[in-house]
């Protein structure tokens, strides 16, 4: 399993300040290695949305003996001392950043920048400046990296880069990525779009570069951009336009909305400007928002691809081994068809809870095999208020239970090492040095004991086709710092999936997400097999799925199976093809997702509740493990409450005979099983925070 490290190093007491992180010193390495991680995500060589001699300055710049003596490093040097001890740098790309600074800038050198000090003349430094060479003495010019200069899909040389590449809103205006600019600080940071193929060759010199220094992986960040532009309006710029025609001229029927326009020259940003749209209007009431959002999904998905797949060609290139990692976000239905050009999956996730085993669940099923690493979203949740409680030597427990919910899912939560607050909280993330060891060395001992392959009787099936409108058009979005309502698109149906996988794990099952890609993206990759190893498969308002994809099912009902159905099933096939599951002798058809637990089978026996989780792993050597995590924390004791003997049971057809007991702070126990009528038992001595149980 990976053992991230959420490796942004912000200062304490400090704004935490895109792209560029502070300068690493050799020390982090060792506080890494005795943190036990393998990864570190959002960990360095972040400057290229700033300019390209700059990123070169962070990772091959000279460092001056002063700070020598105190261990700094640059970036290519700190990459090759972590690989020394088997820790991967990802070094991270932000997608959607273009940056501008206010710096004081004499004969050539940059005596401040971001934070200005009055001793010159205030001017800017960024993209605009590597472009058009007006930048400090010591930046190679922009020819250097681009010999033939960079060339637009209008053919026009780029003149201002930071300019060419922004995402507009529908008056033409620049997009602003403000969730990392820091207020008064006269930073500005324009939404780049990767639909924009100069964008897409900057960010591919950017690529070179970190590879050049030795990055052993590379990590994507804002992978669906342009697409998160809807928060803001939706982009207009000259590349979607374009694309979005291109679109609408593939489409079997033209909309009817288009009828008697040339398609030819058709440009959706001045048809609508035409009808009296105004920058502003929430996306989704704007006439061809659904041909809009669909272009886009298509778009993120192969431009993605293009970005993934090039690292590992110019890793090949030059004779080196990348990989690569994207940041999925919220693990949203759209980037499921970019999950094989990934190596390891990154969640921010969009609200960071005490209590979420179903999200993890999710992401799991999403990442189809490949590692989850997890990072806390400083936006939505309890990180903030969790690092003031321990800042007042409280909230331990809670913070413990961060870690292991992820890893009893059979995901990893990052460990913090001053990790981002957001622009608005002027301190960053990080946790008492002794306590991060503690939980991260306990990861390490249960290594061979944890997997993201899970046994379970249950999967809840995810269908992408059928959720992934109502995902984008549930965003809430702002213009200019103010947050409208969405507006519903047209026909929108209901999806209760994300309650369906969180009763179910209130209810104290255990289950697997089964996802059912949206096959103009991505073929479906489900097989009859897979599905067999299941007793019941959940289907929760899968309204929208193929003819193959309900094959599957029948396939699975007619070898035994058993199908659970709440809400709409296969409206888009004829009414007797939906029959054949609908009717069918082994489906039960439920009216709410508070009824769909009744209906699953209860593989995990004892008292569970609504505060506690399990999920069942099958190990590298073939074994099972159950793994138990106790939500059960007191505000009053600043404790999780403990449970002494404490007896679970597990449904099972093996005939173990024993079991080793871990938890944190202990000596794994060897204790004793009894199955009676096909449930091994075992009787903890106690269980606190996490436990696990390695049946033999």
């Amino acid at each position: 399993m990976e053992r991230g490290i959420y490796f942004d190093g912000w200062y304490p007491n400090e704004y935490c300040t895109h792209p560029s992180m502070p300068p690493r010193r050799l020390t982090m390495v060792d506080d890494i290695a005795e943190m036990g991680g393998t990864m570190l995500v959002w960990a360095g060589l972040g400057g290229g949305s700033i300019s390209l001699p700059y990123l070169e300055e962070e990772a091959f710049g000279h460092i001056p003996a002063r700070f020598r003596q105190h261990g700094y490093v640059n970036d290519s040097e700190f990459v090759a001392h972590a690989k020394d001890r088997n820790i991967d740098l990802f070094g991270i790309i932000f997608e959607a950043q273009a940056w501008e600074f206010p710096a004081e800038i004499v004969d050539g050198e940059v005596l401040a920048q971001n934070k200005v000090r009055g001793v010159a003349p205030e001017s800017t430094i960024g993209l605009r400046e590597f472009s058009t060479d007006t930048g400090p003495s010591s930046w190679k010019p922009f020819r250097h990296y681009f010999p033939e200069g960079l060339v637009n899909s209008d053919g026009e040389q780029v003149v201002d880069l930071w300019e060419e590449v922004v995402s507009r809103d529908l008056e033409g205006n620049p997009l602003r990525a403000h969730w990392v600019e820091i207020d008064d600080k006269k930073q500005v940071c324009y939404l780049a779009d990767r639909n924009n193929p100069v964008w897409r060759e900057y960010l591919k010199a950017v690529i070179r570069i970190q590879i050049d220094a030795g990055a052993p992986g590379i990590q994507l960040d804002e992978t669906d951009v342009p697409l998160l532009a809807l928060r803001y309006g939706g982009c207009f710029c000259k590349d979607c336009v374009k694309g979005l025609r291109a679109y609408i001229k593939t489409l079997p029927e033209t909309p009817e909305e288009l009828a008697g326009v040339d398609l030819d020259t058709f440009d959706y940003r001045e048809w609508l400007l035409a009808q009296g749209f105004k920058a502003g209007t929430a996306p989704q009431a704007l006439p061809l928002y659904e041909h809009y959002s669909r272009f886009q999904q298509f778009e993120i998905a192969k431009t993605f691809r293009e970005m993934a797949s090039y690292v590992k060609e110019y890793a090949a290139e030059v004779g080196k081994t990348v990989r690569v990692a994207g940041n999925f976000y919220d693990c949203a239905p759209y980037y499921d068809a970019m999950v094989d050009h990934v190596d390891v999956l990154v969640t921010e996730m969009r609200e960071t809870r005490y209590q979420q085993p179903w999200y993890y669940r999710h992401g799991v099923g999403l990442s189809r095999g490949k590692p989850l690493v997890a990072v806390e979203n400083p936006y939505g949740g309890v990180t903030e208020d969790l690092l003031r409680q321990i800042q007042l030597g409280k909230g331990r427990d809670l913070f413990r239970l961060s870690i292991y919910e992820a890893s009893a899912m059979g995901a990893n939560m990052s460990l913090p090492y001053g990790s981002w607050l957001g622009t608005e909280v002027k301190d960053s993330y990080w946790v008492p040095k002794e306590l991060a060891v503690e939980v991260g060395q306990f990861l390490v001992s249960i290594d061979e004991v944890t997997s993201n392959v899970s046994k379970h009787q249950t999967a809840v099936i995810y269908s992408v086709a059928s959720i992934a409108r109502d995902t984008i058009d549930s965003d809430q979005f702002s213009d200019d710092g103010r947050w409208f309502e969405p507006v519903k698109a047209r026909d929108a149906r209901p999806a209760s999936y994300w309650q369906t996988v969180e009763h179910l794990s209130r209810s104290a099952r255990v289950f697997d997400t089964i996802v059912l890609p949206d096959e103009e993206l991505r073929a479906t990759d489900v097989t009859d097999a897979q599905l067999a190893t299941y007793s019941t498969v959940v289907v929760p308002d899968a309204w929208n799925i193929s003819a193959g994809q309900h094959a599957l099912l029948v396939t699975f009902l007619n070898a035994g199976g058993r199908v659970v159905v709440n809400g709409a099933y296969a409206t888009e096939l004829a009414s007797e093809v939906a029959a054949e599951v609908l009717e069918h002798a082994g489906t039960v058809i439920v009216d709410g997702f508070e009824k769909i637990a009744a209906e699953t089978p209860l593989e995990v026996l004892g008292d569970l509740g609504e505060k506690a989780a399990a999920s069942v792993h099958v190990l590298a050597d073939g074994g099972t493990a159950l793994h138990l995590v106790n939500f059960d924390y007191v505000d009053e004791s600043d404790l999780i409450v403990s449970r002494p003997d404490f007896t679970v049971g597990l449904r099972t057809e093996e005939s173990f005979t024993s079991a080793v007991f871990f938890e944190p702070g202990a000596e794994p126990v060897t204790l004793p099983v009894t199955v009676t009528d096909g449930v091994a038992s075992v009787t903890l001595p106690v269980f606190n925070a996490y436990a696990i149980v390695r049946f033999n």
